[in-house]
């Protein structure tokens, strides 16, 4: 059921526009669990992976990963991750493995255009969450 739960998001996905006019486009990665790679217009190096079961859709995208955290401001970092949550609409940071992320959630009975507005805020949280951690990583330094 999840698979075609999915199927039709990207179908209703396919033909539409965020709020501010960018284009999305669309493909799926069929596997252990179907998983839908959106891409934002002008941010395609921040895709967002789509999935769906019986209780929320979700949505990710990953930030960088640990080996381009600086060692020594690790700790710092986890802790404005953890304060910044609160004030980032839509969104929390999380960690998959060794690759920090953002993620939103939504019903899976969310309207198209609900998943519209959470992808546009999820794309436009990665850039602002990009800005604030980069101060945290090692090209920082």
């Amino acid at each position: 059921m999840s698979k075609l739960k999915l199927e039709q998001l990207m179908k209703d996905l396919a033909n539409s526009k965020l709020a501010d006019g960018m284009h999305l486009s669309i493909e799926m990665f069929d596997g252990e669990d179907s998983v839908a790679c959106i891409k934002v217009e002008d941010r395609e190096e921040f895709p967002i992976y789509m999935t769906v079961d019986d209780g929320q859709i979700l949505c990710i995208t990953y930030l960088f990963g640990d080996d381009q955290v600086n060692p020594e401001k690790q700790a710092e970092m986890a802790e404005a991750m953890l304060m910044m949550n609160v004030m980032v609409p839509l969104s929390a940071f999380s960690k998959i493995g060794n690759q920090y992320i953002l993620f939103g959630a939504l019903s899976p009975r969310a309207s198209i255009e609900e998943l519209l507005h959470e992808i546009e805020l999820l794309s436009d949280n990665v850039l602002d969450a990009i800005a604030t951690m980069s101060t945290y990583l090692k090209e920082a330094a």
